[in-house]
Formats: C-alpha cells, sequence, structure tokens
C-alpha cells in the first residue's frame, strides 16, 4: 500500500461532468487514484481503503483551482508572492499575464524558482520590459521595446514556461501605438501558434478593433471593465461583435483587478445569458486589498445567480484548456491527474446544488479555501478547518513530510 489519504464526505464538484455528488476522492503517489460514488451500491473500489483519511463533510472538492490572470514576479512592481496567496485561496496553477517581457523572462523564472505551493505559468508580454513600473510609464508608450524578435526569441527559449503572449492594449499604456503594438503581438502570437491575451481598457484601440484581431483561443481579458467605453451587452443581449467574437472560440475573461471589473456591466451581462468564459482575479501588489483572492471573485458570480459548477468550471478546466494544461490534467479529477484539489465551504446560497442564488435577501455568498492540495501534499490547512481535520475511529489525518509555514509578504525569501 503506498502512501495517501482520502478526502470523504463532501460534495464533489466536477468541471467535466458538470456534476455535485457525494463522492470520496482517492489520492495516490501524488495523483488522484479514484472518485468513488458514495451513492453508488456497497461492494465499492478498494482503492478507497489504506491510507489517512480527511473529513471534508459539509465541504465542497473541486479540483485545484486555475487562476488565468495573476502577476507573480516577486520583487518586480506588480508582483506577489504565489506561495504566499495561492495555497490558502485554494489555488494550484497560477498564470502570470505578462509582468515579464522577452527581456526579463529569465529573472522572472528565477523568482519563481522556488516556489512549491502552485505551478507557474505565464504569457510573455510583447514589450520586452513588461509591466516594470506601471505607475510612472505603459510599457507600450516606446514602440522600440515592442520587438518581434524579442518576444519570438523567449518563447523559443522557454517553451514549457512560455503558455502565450499578452499586450495592454489601451491608450493609458500605449497612447497612440496601441494598434501598432497589437498588430505586433498578433504577428508573434501567429508565428509562435500560441494564443494571445489582450488587456481591454480606455480606447483606443476600440473593442471592435481589439475583437476583430482575435481567433480562437485568444482571450480578451477585463472583459466587464467600465474603461473601454464599449458595453458587451445591450438591450439584453450581447452586442453583434461579442456574440461573433464568442462564436468563433474568443475567450472572454474577467480579469477583476483594480479597475476590470465593474459590478453593473457584470450583471448586465449575467442577467442577458453572457457568461464569461473564464473567472479570473488579475491579483497583484496594487490589486490585492480590492480582489483578496480568486474564491472572493468566484462568490461574486454566485451572488449573481451563476450555479456554483458553472463558476467551478471557469475556474478550473476552462481556464486549464486555455494554456493547454488541460492536457496533463490540471483542471480536472480523472483518475491519473496530478492530484491537485481545493476543498471549499460554501455559504449563503439557496444550498450549492440549487445555483448561486442568495438564500436570503439579506444573504451574500461567500467562498473560502479550507485545505489545498498540490500534487497530493496538503500546502494550505486554515486554522480554523476543524471539520477538515476530523478522523474517525481507526483512520489518520495526514501531515505530508516536509510542510512548513508560508512565507509572508514582506519577508521575502528569495
Amino acid at each position: 500500500m503506498t502512501d495517501g489519504f482520502t478526502l470523504r464526505g463532501g460534495l464533489v464538484c466536477d468541471p467535466q461532468a458538470g456534476t455535485l455528488s457525494p463522492a470520496d476522492v482517492v489520492v495516490r503517489d501524488g495523483r488522484i487514484a479514484a472518485v468513488v460514488d458514495r451513492t453508488a451500491p456497497p461492494g465499492g473500489d478498494d482503492r478507497a481503503t489504506g491510507g489517512g483519511v480527511v473529513d471534508v463533510s459539509g465541504l465542497i472538492v473541486t479540483p485545484g483551482l486555475v487562476d488565468l490572470h495573476t502577476h507573480v514576479f516577486v520583487g518586480q512592481d506588480l508582483g506577489v508572492d504565489p506561495d504566499v496567496v495561492g495555497p490558502p485561496s485554494g489555488v494550484t496553477t497560477m498564470i502570470d499575464t505578462g509582468s515579464a517581457g522577452g527581456h526579463l523572462f529569465g529573472a522572472f523564472l528565477r523568482s519563481t524558482v522556488n516556489v512549491v505551493g502552485p505551478r507557474v505559468r505565464a504569457f510573455v508580454n510583447i514589450s520586452s520590459i513588461g509591466t516594470t513600473s506601471i505607475l510612472l510609464s505603459g510599457e507600450l508608450t516606446n514602440l522600440d521595446y515592442v520587438d518581434v524578435r524579442v518576444c519570438r526569441d523567449a518563447v523559443e527559449a522557454y517553451p514549457d514556461q512560455i503558455v502565450g503572449v499578452k499586450i495592454r492594449a489601451s491608450h493609458n499604456v500605449a497612447a497612440g501605438n496601441g494598434t501598432v503594438a497589437l498588430d505586433r503581438a498578433r504577428q508573434v502570437a501567429d508565428e509562435t501558434g500560441l494564443p494571445l491575451m489582450v488587456h481591454l481598457g480606455p480606447q483606443p484601440p476600440s473593442l471592435p478593433q481589439i475583437l476583430d484581431r482575435l481567433g480562437p483561443g485568444d482571450t480578451l481579458t477585463h472583459c466587464f471593465t467600465a474603461l473601454s467605453g464599449y458595453p458587451l451587452t445591450e438591450q439584453g443581449r450581447a452586442v453583434d461583435v461579442v456574440a461573433r467574437a464568442q462564436q468563433r472560440g474568443v475567450v472572454f475573461d474577467v480579469g477583476h483587478g483594480m479597475s476590470g471589473f465593474d459590478p453593473d456591466q457584470a450583471r448586465a451581462a449575467v442577467d442577458a445569458g453572457f457568461l464569461p468564459d473564464t473567472i479570473s482575479s488579475d491579483l497583484h501588489r496594487y490589486s490585492r486589498d480590492i480582489v483578496v483572492d480568486l474564491p472572493h471573485v468566484m462568490a461574486k458570480f454566485l451572488a449573481m445567480g451563476v450555479s456554483l459548477t458553472e463558476v467551478v468550471r471557469r475556474t478550473t478546466i476552462v481556464p486549464a484548456r486555455v494554456v493547454g494544461l488541460d492536457r496533463q490534467g490540471v483542471g480536472t479529477l480523472r483518475p491519473g491527474a496530478p492530484a491537485d484539489l481545493a476543498v471549499l465551504r460554501v455559504t449563503g446560497t439557496d444550498g450549492p446544488s440549487l445555483g448561486g442564488h442568495p438564500a436570503g435577501p439579506a444573504t451574500v455568498p461567500t467562498v473560502t479555501a479550507v485545505l489545498t492540495v498540490r500534487q497530493g501534499r496538503i500546502v494550505h490547512p486554515r486554522s480554523d478547518a476543524g471539520a477538515a481535520h476530523t478522523a474517525g475511529p481507526g483512520t489518520r489525518t495526514p501531515h505530508p513530510p516536509g510542510h512548513s509555514t508560508p512565507r509572508t509578504e514582506g519577508h521575502p525569501t528569495r
């Protein structure tokens, strides 16, 4: 019998099947060994025996959360420490979106090489300097930095770490260079076969100009910002340019951040039946107090009536597909996939199986991570997670070797 444990007693949310049902998740050798349906007839699966048991009764078990829009270049202007912010939020995969351009990508990798909580991948910025100092000047104001060759060389040098090309195509970042820079980013994405992610902000370029340059698998982030001056929905339906883009496979991402999320725009879109494809935080140094973490953003969509299963899909399997990590089992519960798991406490809804509607007129849904598992290792037990550490008779609650207290933001160790 190899080391492992079972998360027992919770409701398992499978984003691929779109189900929420009583089941136990069995972890062996850092991978998911089985998901055992507790409603099945007795005589079950022997893979569910042995090892430790973690009681997660009353909680929701999902694949580890995948945050498609973060900034984790530690020591750089926007960067937050992934080991500090990832595990306590149930996030086991963090995608950095353009903190580093081609000339700084090696430094970015050095800043993340010792991360043990979440896996980290990145979109490379079309500007060679990345988001070096966003409070002083946008990285696209000087087109000399928007170098196609430098960006393409970085993609070729770091194929396992770079999952796409990022551009902040808005007037406050590019001044009058936005369309030229966007076309250069499009060129790199086409030449490397990677998806393009475009930040939506004050125009120019306008939303229609941006969407005209995006194809299947490309992403528009900050899709619910009020800064673009161009709503996604009007009169209860998606505007034509938005509907056409979504039909051809453009990904619409939340990217909450400081000013990337307008609740009125978001609610109007949800009421019109237009849901974002992915829900992400845009967590960085300046947005952290506003965003808090990805579960807080998830709770906002529950409050709008989006069901828990749909919210989980948009924070697990769908973002994993956007960057190709689903092929490695990220964002899934399939047997053999990495045992990346989030155990969530969801409160304030009318029942997780019934959708995200608040339970009463004054009730605000909440989502918090109680336990986080990364490749079979518990990387976050909260101090108030008593229920998640209560083992039954003859069982034990696992405490993986090498577990240590996460570093604090103010005292980096690398």
